[in-house]
């Protein structure tokens, strides 16, 4: 009994679906770190006789004309590691809170991540970058890279089929929150959209701005303060009250956040722009990282017109109700949870037919106080 009540604390329900869904999310970051660990000590191995980069790692290009570093593999395989702890963030809060949007986006980005290590797999064998042509000899480098790719490829399809099976599981839970109101779950469901599609941006706008910051732009170059400085903090804090604005139903906030997002597009189409067309093949800053960056930045780019989207749905419900049925279901809950400690606390058995991975329910309290 007291081990379910550990596992109920960190939020790991008692189906076996669920309980898989963490577990094959466990093992693969726990397999991602390992390799890319590896990955990253290889790399510093590989370039530990060249110069040393603007960053303190890496090799320096030799044309000081040129305003990258000829190594931006560390950045990358780091972005996997982060990436995977936020999957892994994804898949437990999503679990925990049987939220099926959140599954199925965590699905996704579990894809996404597979896309990302083909894209490095295709820099460093298939079209080798300028710098990527140190590992083309290298093998074990080769075997990590198609090992990232399998394990990426098993985890996506043992995510597709748990996604179905939690789907099914937890498809009364909106029922069991909202009720029957149609109006209510529809509302809700573009609620959740939102919620987390705003996780999403935070993460991908947060990792193309490294990126940007430390592959193409100087140190000397004050864009790069800027950007670490004034852009992801901005960012970050603009996304938070996003979040705050949703839950509380500000609709003042909202349109702020809906005109600011509205606009965003038009610089990841500049940049998107000035990436790929004109550049002068002997000064190219994004000669290493251009697929990277472009493949963030058009991800990024899609993120938002449907956040743009969700967020004018989300916009038109506010006032519907919602934001009050939420507030009474939770209020609901844990009152429900402060009656059964009271029980406990006070010696009340609870009958030995109720099954002890039953979900705490008014109808389960009326039963155990009678």
């Amino acid at each position: 009994m007291g081990r379910r009540l550990n596992l109920k604390r960190c939020g790991i329900p008692t189906s076996i679906w669920a309980r898989l869904f963490i577990a094959v999310a466990m093992l693969e970051v726990f397999a991602i770190i390992c390799i890319q660990g590896y990955v990253i000590k290889r790399t510093i191995d590989i370039y530990r006789n060249g110069t040393e980069s603007q960053w303190g790692f890496g090799v320096q290009s030799g044309n000081s004309s040129m305003s990258i570093t000829q190594q931006s593999f560390i950045v990358y395989d780091v972005i996997f590691i982060v990436a995977q702890l936020f999957l892994l963030m994804l898949c437990w809060e999503a679990v925990a809170h049987k939220n099926t949007i959140q599954i199925i986006a965590a699905t996704l980005f579990n894809v996404m991540c597979l896309v990302y290590s083909l894209i490095q797999y295709t820099t460093f064998y298939i079209h080798p970058s300028q710098s990527a042509g140190i590992f083309q000899n290298d093998n074990d480098m080769r075997i990590l890279q198609i090992t990232t790719m399998a394990v990426y490829s098993l985890c996506s399809i043992a995510f597709a089929m748990l996604t179905w099976e939690l789907y099914q599981l937890f498809g009364w839970k909106t029922y069991k929150k909202l009720g029957a109101n149609l109006a209510l779950r529809r509302a809700y469901k573009w609620h959740q959209i939102l919620l987390t599609l705003l996780k999403l941006d935070i993460f991908f706008f947060i990792s193309y701005s490294v990126q940007l910051a430390t592959l193409v732009l100087r140190v000397s170059d004050p864009e790069t303060w800027v950007q670490i400085g004034v852009v992801i903090p901005g960012s970050v804090l603009f996304l938070v009250l996003s979040f705050w604005a949703l839950k509380v139903e500000n609709r003042r906030m909202m349109v702020v956040v809906i005109v600011c997002l509205g606009l965003s597009p038009a610089y990841f189409i500049y940049k998107l722009v000035r990436m790929n067309v004109g550049i002068d093949k002997n000064n190219d800053p994004y000669l290493d990282s251009r697929k990277y960056l472009t493949f963030f930045v058009v991800v990024t780019l899609a993120l938002v017109l449907v956040t743009v989207y969700v967020s004018i749905q989300c916009f038109r419900n506010f006032g519907t109700g919602l934001k009050e049925a939420i507030a009474d279901y939770d209020a609901r809950k844990a009152q429900l949870k402060a009656n059964k400690a009271l029980l406990a606390n006070a010696g009340v058995d609870q009958p030995s037919t109720v099954n002890p991975d039953y979900e705490y329910t008014e109808v389960h309290e009326r039963f155990v106080l009678e």
